[in-house]
């Protein structure tokens, strides 16, 4: 590698690492105060507010990085051109591929990164997230729940009791899960404890009742239909393991599995069978993410990656690059519900970003792209900046 590609890689590659952490930290702050609920209501302490928070990151910067490459290597080469850099080394004669190998390589890095993630670390840390939900739920119940008051486990669940005894039991419980959209359920008990069994972890409730009956309508209200019933029980287990990692692998939602499950499933795996469709849009949305990196490299280049003149409009282009980013975007996350109507539609996921990979090669290596700007516009823009100019010195 070139000084030359040495200094457009380092530039662009310490762009993408400052976007990227800022664009992760934007997105993490607005999604960490709604969990900020931990540590005020709750009663958990900041390091598992930060553990629960931070579980989240590797799958967000997953998502995040195609958009923070296509940032960085737009913003490198209109400095580079702004600083005349560009000008300088096409009129020295080098050629558009050494310009394209530097930030190819970057793209190429952060689609294999991304690879890795999408493919175990994101799946894992997901799962996890889970499991530490389950524990700090388990530890409300136990150790944070005040008697006399009302606390929601999750949207849906919400869980009383009137007094803590010694050794851990609850005493006075009154739980009301309305999580189901058709059917509710009030649990009452005289005691209960959390138990962590090798099954899971559970709930023990003694000495109470199960209430069903009422049921939600269309229109979100509650009404009772008359036909609901109450079951008497001296021991039951309400299982709390349902919300971690600790459930069974088979009852995944597909976001959770690895990359390995979605190509090798189970023989009788129960939650292929009931979710077939989303397991086949999150295996060709796995499969089909390398490809959006470098889509979003070699559209910004395309467009910037020929050097202009200061009396050249460059807006255009940086307006073009991004409508055509973002549309690629917007294509590309459509396509899942094509996937998850019918199978025959599998292979899109994968077209739209090659399509962009293709066509910008072709420009970035077969001519200056601005070409393509219709001369009314490219008028229209330059008059736009006469009169800016015109403005700024009087």
């Amino acid at each position: 590698m070139s000084r030359l590609e040495r200094y457009i890689l380092v530039n662009a590659a310490t762009a993408f690492i400052g976007i990227l952490v800022v664009l992760t930290s934007m997105i993490w702050l607005a999604t960490a105060l709604r969990r900020f609920d931990l540590v005020t209501s709750q009663g958990q302490t900041l390091w598992v507010f930060l553990t629960v928070t931070g579980l989240s990151l590797p799958a967000l910067m997953a998502v995040i990085s195609p958009i923070a490459l296509f940032i960085a290597v737009a913003y490198t080469l209109n400095r580079l051109n702004s600083d005349s850099e560009l000008v300088v080394m096409s009129a020295a004669g080098v050629h558009p591929w050494q310009l394209f190998r530097a930030p190819l390589l970057l793209a190429i890095a952060v689609s294999v990164v991304s690879s890795l993630v999408t493919a175990d670390l994101g799946p894992r840390s997901l799962l996890y997230l889970r499991d530490q939900v389950s524990k700090v739920n388990a530890d409300i119940l136990t150790n944070v729940a005040i008697p006399g008051r009302f606390a929601e486990l999750e949207k849906g669940l919400t869980f009383h009791i009137r007094e803590r005894a010694p050794n851990g039991v609850l005493l006075g419980i009154f739980m009301n899960d309305a999580r189901d959209a058709d059917r509710q359920n009030t649990y009452l008990a005289d005691r209960g404890r959390v138990v962590n069994s090798g099954n899971g972890l559970f709930l023990l409730l003694e000495q109470g009742s199960i209430h069903r009956g009422a049921t939600k309508s269309r229109d979100g209200k509650t009404r009772d239909t008359g036909s609901g019933s109450i079951v008497e029980f001296e021991r039951y287990g309400f299982e709390l393991s349902q919300f971690s990692a600790a459930a069974e692998t088979n009852n995944l939602r597909p976001g959770f599995r690895a990359l390995s499950d979605l190509l090798f499933p189970e023989t009788g795996d129960q939650g292929w069978k009931d979710d077939a469709k989303g397991h086949r849009v999150e295996l060709h949305k796995r499969l089909s993410s390398p490809l959006y990196p470098i889509a979003a490299f070699v559209i910004a280049f395309a467009f910037l990656g020929s050097p202009r003149t200061t009396r050249q409009s460059r807006g255009l282009a940086i307006g073009g690059a991004g409508a055509t980013f973002l549309g690629m975007e917007i294509i590309g996350l459509g396509s899942g519900g094509f996937v998850e109507r019918s199978a025959a539609f599998a292979p899109l996921p994968y077209i739209v970003p090659a399509i962009a990979i293709v066509v910008g090669t072709y420009f970035s290596m077969g001519g200056d792209p601005k070409t393509s700007i219709p001369e009314p516009l490219q008028r229209f823009a330059d008059s736009l900046v006469a009169r800016f100019e015109r403005l700024g010195t009087t």
